[in-house]
């Protein structure tokens, strides 16, 4: 029987996933006052969209290195930050405001999509969920070999 104090060694550990719980209404609140204040002082509903968009996915980076995952946290930090330059940039331009927003939000995908391969990769889904073993549920290995006959 382990001890009620002793530090867990497995690969799973539950605090960072309840502190990483505990963050998403937060960084929800957080991006829609971003929202809100950006859109109230611009004067422009989509300059305020585009605050509450980059605020969001600046929480989901912050919750990926909570959770200690940098290299997804770097991969999640490229779209807000392109989006940012590229407003600026656009509306710098002279275009105007909903035009360079839009505009910044899929010219960010681009850069995204050029940068990321450049990039260490990425955790494989199946890494970054783990395995049904790991959560208790069973697998397709667990199952017992047999047949099925139907009586009526």
């Amino acid at each position: 029987m382990r001890h009620p104090l002793s530090v867990s060694t497995r690969a799973f550990d539950v605090r960072p996933r309840l502190v990483n719980g505990a963050l998403l209404p937060v960084f929800f609140g957080i991006a829609l006052a971003a929202g809100v204040v950006a859109g109230d002082r611009s004067d422009s509903f989509w300059v305020g969209l585009l605050a509450f968009f980059v605020a969001w996915k600046c929480g989901r980076v912050i919750r990926r290195l909570v959770r200690g995952l940098l290299v997804d946290a770097i991969h999640a930090a490229l779209w807000p930050a392109g989006a940012v330059g590229f407003a600026y940039l656009f509306v710098w331009a002279g275009l105007p405001k909903w035009a360079g927003v839009l505009l910044a939000m899929l010219a960010a995908e681009v850069a995204k999509a050029a940068v990321s391969p450049l990039l260490p990769k990425r955790r494989k889904p199946a890494e970054r969920w783990g395995s049904f073993a790991e959560w208790g549920l069973p697998a397709v290995d667990d199952a017992i070999q047999g047949r099925f006959t139907r009586k009526e």
